[in-house]
């Protein structure tokens, strides 16, 4: 009996192990910070972006900058972080550096500004942020 109770218990040890890692991950598809540095994205998506100048869409733009879906409109992001929600499509925001806009680069990293941060979701539908590897957490 004694036995049995302890493989039980080594069981529920082992259960709860598992889920907390798998809880997790899925809280953080990429949950080692793992990804490179930065990266070009193209903007997939049907929305307009634009470029903030802290994770929220509270805050204000950068130089008024709102990029249009379609074309060859792409941003620089470095990584990504947890920023203020917008609606129901999430949180997740892409510190961009540079924007291809108008068929010129705009730089948003300057140090008087800041660096610029555009909506995940609205980008690409945060594909850069589910990808692993993928960008890395700020």
């Amino acid at each position: 009996m004694i036995r049995v109770t302890k493989a039980l218990a080594a069981l529920a040890v082992a259960g709860a192990s598992i889920l907390c890692v798998t809880s997790q991950a899925s809280a953080d598809p990429n949950p080692n910070n793992h990804g490179s540095a930065g990266q070009w994205i193209k903007l997939v998506t049907s929305h307009d972006v634009g470029v903030y100048t802290q994770p929220s869409a509270e805050s204000s733009k950068y130089d008024n900058i709102t990029l249009a879906p379609g074309g060859n409109t792409s941003v620089w992001a470095d990584c990504w972080v947890a920023g203020a929600y917008v609606g129901s499509a999430g949180n997740v925001w892409y510190r961009t550096e540079v924007v291809w806009l108008n068929n010129q680069w705009v730089n948003t990293g300057t140090p008087v500004v800041g660096t610029g941060w555009t909506f995940a979701p609205y980008v690409d539908g945060a594909a850069a942020f589910h990808n692993v590897p993928g960008l890395p957490a700020c």
